[in-house]
């Protein structure tokens, strides 16, 4: 749900970011390597959950309010909404469905975070600042300091999904969407698909039907089906 609270709360902002910060540094300096084992998928959701604990601890704390909901202005688009991807994994390659899993898993923590709660509390701001500090605290969440091409263009696709994903948040207020949105981008840049021609016609299949659900009006279909069945009958 919308935050009704209309000043930008700095303090809970600080105390969001430095719990997320400090819970990734933690993490990171404990790396797992055995990427078969649960031990590994436990240290990977555990590198994402700073900025969900942070968001949880700051709106209790400040008696702040979510900007997104788990399953937002719809349970049933949600929930297609993550049968999608899973479905289409499944047709490209049936032992990705549980990595897939897993990983819209990882990106609905990070999201309570950076959707779910950041952009609610800088929703007020210029739309083009708003994108460019969260796109920021994000890459610096990530400890990727420095300034080199790799970093800058990592902080450019940041800053290109800040503003893609900002837009799904507020248009469907679902932090699930969001995390299947940043699900997709991150199985693209960790190599699971190889860009085949058939790969990216299912990318885009995916996003078009993405946009389809939560464009199209349930009511309408459901009155639209209603009357067709009454005709028939």
């Amino acid at each position: 749900m919308e935050t009704k609270t209309t000043k930008i709360e700095l303090k809970a902002i600080a105390m969001f970011y430095v719990i997320a910060v400090g819970i990734r540094a933690i993490v990171l300096s404990n790396e797992v390597l055995d990427s078969d084992s649960l031990l590994y998928w436990l240290w990977i959701w555990a590198e994402g959950i700073g900025p969900c604990i942070g968001a949880i601890i700051a709106v209790l704390f400040f008696k702040r309010r979510f900007y997104c909901s788990i399953v937002g202005r719809s349970f049933l688009k949600s929930i297609i909404t993550v049968i999608i991807p899973l479905s289409v994994c499944f047709i490209a390659n049936k032992k990705l469905c549980l990595t897939m899993m897993c990983f819209i898993f990882y990106s609905l923590l990070e999201e309570v975070g950076w959707r779910g709660f950041l952009q609610g509390e800088l929703r007020k701001l210029n739309p083009t600042l708003r994108v460019l500090i969260i796109s920021s605290m994000w890459f610096l969440w990530h400890l990727s300091i420095g300034l080199n091409l790799d970093n800058l263009v990592f902080w450019g696709i940041l800053t290109l999904g800040s503003w893609g994903i900002g837009i799904i948040a507020h248009d469907t207020q679902s932090l699930i969407a969001c995390a299947c949105f940043h699900t997709i981008f991150n199985f693209s840049i960790h190599g699971y698909f190889q860009f085949t021609t058939f790969v990216i016609i299912l990318y885009i299949l995916v996003f078009f039907l993405w946009i389809a659900i939560w464009s199209i009006s349930w009511n309408t279909v459901m009155l639209r089906l209603s009357s067709f069945i009454n005709r028939i009958c």
